[in-house]
């Protein structure tokens, strides 16, 4: 059996005081039939077409452990059932309980649905049919919204973008990432270390715009695991959320991917912040699905797709594949509304005419699931 991974172990890393294990992985996957296209068969369509919803934004597709789906949009919080059928819309808009100014994130525990929503701070519990349990306001502002672990809600927050340089130029800056544990009654406490990523900002007459090169990614893997991702390069790192240390950081041998520049419009009035960068980001997404970490490289070859590496808890480099979804620009993928669920891809897609959907493929490979 050929070996795909070198164990190093290593003490006082820059960002972590302790020990952790460091794993340099091969350019090549232990399976044999590493590097194939996946098989991708359509199972139903969702469009807007009946009225009774409106895709502006469709995104943050998950599937619920009923097999319905829930789709975030612009004061919108959509539940399909299994077959793609709209059930309802699960937002309802105000201050007051049970309700949203703006939502950012959710995540299913058990039969309930959490929803956290950014400013004013507050996490919201409904049931699986909307019905509102309760909620409670954060004592402190926090950005993101990861899981929960015994008793408590897993966030982060990251520290407030600052322009070191005078002038109008971009500026990339460093942003520091912490883990926050969150009680029942809106405590707030910091859980490990600081996970550094990068953004860049630029001033304007009397404003600021910014937006990220790599920012963090956090998803739970198994009982008290997170797979963090937070840097330009090819790296993952296994946070313990009992020890609230980091005890692995693994990557693999890879060959960055340079960015094509765009030509930009002279005419046109929309003003957007390009990354002040030359190459892609190494991995743009993380998923995480039966205890397997897929990262969503920067490679995508004409007529395969997107290359994705698969990876065990342990560091290993198990496998990897193309998802044939060449559509979607290496500037996008990032940001790109994607999710893996099992044998389930869930995909945005826009046709010719600027018409949105929501896409469910079977993904047809027994190996991604052994």
């Amino acid at each position: 059996m050929k070996s795909a991974l070198t164990v190093f172990f290593v003490f006082l890393l820059p960002l972590f005081a302790y020990s952790q294990q460091v794993i340099e992985n091969s350019e090549t996957p232990l399976a044999e039939n590493a590097g194939r296209v996946l098989l991708l068969q359509e199972e139903w369509r969702i469009t807007d077409e009946e009225g009774d919803f409106f895709f502006e934004s469709p995104g943050n597709f998950k599937i619920a452990p009923d097999g319905s789906l829930f789709i975030q949009d612009e004061e919108q919080f959509l539940k399909f059932s299994p077959d793609g059928t709209f059930l309802k819309n699960l937002f309802r808009k105000g201050q007051g309980p049970g309700e949203l100014e703006r939502m950012l994130d959710y995540i299913f525990s058990g039969n309930e649905i959490i929803v956290f929503q950014h400013w004013p701070g507050k996490i919201m519990r409904m049931d699986m049919k909307g019905k509102f349990l309760g909620e409670f306001k954060l004592e402190k502002p926090l950005s993101m919204f990861i899981t929960r672990y015994n008793d408590r809600y897993i966030m982060a927050h990251h520290s407030p973008p600052k322009l070191e340089k005078k002038g109008t130029e971009p500026e990339i800056i460093d942003i520091d990432w912490r883990i926050m544990e969150v009680t029942d009654d809106g405590k707030v406490e910091e859980a490990g270390p600081v996970f550094q990523a990068k953004w860049f900002a630029q001033r304007l007459e009397k404003a600021m715009i910014a937006n990220y090169i790599v920012d963090l990614s956090a998803e739970k893997c198994g009982g008290k695991w997170l797979a963090v991702h937070h840097t330009q390069d090819y790296a993952i790192a296994i946070f313990d959320l009992e020890s609230k240390k980091v005890v692995r950081r693994f990557s693999r041998k890879y060959k960055t991917v340079k960015m094509e520049k765009e030509k930009k419009d002279p005419d046109s009035q929309v003003r957007t912040l390009e990354p002040p960068v030359d190459e892609a980001n190494d991995i743009q997404k993380l998923f995480v699905d039966n205890g397997k970490i897929m990262a969503m490289t920067s490679t995508i070859e004409k007529g395969k797709g997107v290359l994705v590496d698969v990876f065990n808890i342990e560091g290993e480099f198990l496998d990897n594949f193309y998802l044939p979804i060449g559509s979607v620009r290496l500037k996008d993928l990032s940001r790109y509304p994607i999710t893996i669920s099992g044998d389930d891809l869930l995909i945005k897609e826009v046709d010719e005419d600027g018409f949105v959907s929501v896409v469910k493929y079977k993904i047809k490979d027994k190996a991604l699931n052994e």
